[in-house]
């Protein structure tokens, strides 16, 4: 059968944290769902942070879509300091001893 590519790191690494993310809002909303059906006390704390937590699920949800975006656009290139730079000078140019003539046969 097809089987998937693999996908990129930086969009892996992002997908791992909107899953663990995600997760960890869903049992927040389910602890504040039955926190109010019993009447406990930590019900608003609760709903409090469940509603941080899907602020910040649905955050983490857009930085796959973005960096996903952005490695489709760099083409699957890593960029490093120095891979836009240019060479040092003294790299570029053949080292001449004799004061830039050709060496003569």
């Amino acid at each position: 059968m097809y089987a998937k590519p693999r996908m990129p790191d930086p969009v892996r690494s992002a997908a791992v944290r909107a899953v663990i993310t995600i997760a960890l809002t869903l049992v927040l909303l389910m602890v504040a769902v039955l926190c109010t059906l019993a009447g406990a006390w930590p019900a608003l704390p609760m709903a409090l942070a469940a509603t941080a937590a899907v602020v910040v699920a649905t955050w983490s949800v857009l930085d796959v879509w973005i960096t996903r975006q952005v490695w489709r656009q760099r083409g699957g290139v890593v960029s490093t300091p120095r891979s836009a730079a240019r060479r040092p000078a003294r790299e570029g140019r053949p080292s001449t001893r004799d004061g830039g003539r050709p060496a003569s046969r």
